[in-house]
């Protein structure tokens, strides 16, 4: 049998889902620092100072009493253009990832169905020359 061949096409195979899982993970870890900084409250500080800011998605400018000033400086510290750009960047690896997995996943697959094929077609040959060898 073609063990070395198969030996090296799983290697690769491996290899590649690997590269994928890695991949997904960055980008995992991009998406999660992204919901913390959209999710979680936090303080910016200015001299002496620390303003108290909510997160970007539940400040509502009409309901909070943050001064001019405040809010302001709130909206500077997480700025929407910069979360978008966190979100943007978690974007690409997350579909290479995704498409490097699949594919690795996919050469494993089949990689084992044409091994188990060739592994049918070799015992077929071997009972086939087994039934018709001459009897003595």
């Amino acid at each position: 049998m073609q063990w070395p061949a198969r030996q090296e096409f799983e290697r690769r195979a491996g290899r590649q889902q690997s590269w994928g899982v890695g991949l997904m993970a960055v980008s995992a870890a991009l998406f999660l620092w992204l919901g913390y900084l959209l999710l979680i409250p936090f303080t910016v500080h200015h001299y002496n100072d620390e303003i108290a800011c909510e997160a970007p998605v539940f400040y509502s400018g009409e309901s909070t009493s943050y001064s001019e000033g405040a809010a302001g400086r709130c909206s500077a510290e997480r700025d929407w253009p910069e979360l978008l750009g966190v979100g943007f960047l978690a974007v690409p690896p997350a579909v290479v990832g995704a498409a490097l997995f699949t594919s690795g996943s996919a050469r494993r697959r089949a990689s084992a169905h044409v091994f188990q094929v060739l592994e049918t077609q070799n015992s077929e040959e071997r009972a086939r020359k087994k039934m018709t060898r001459p009897k003595l």
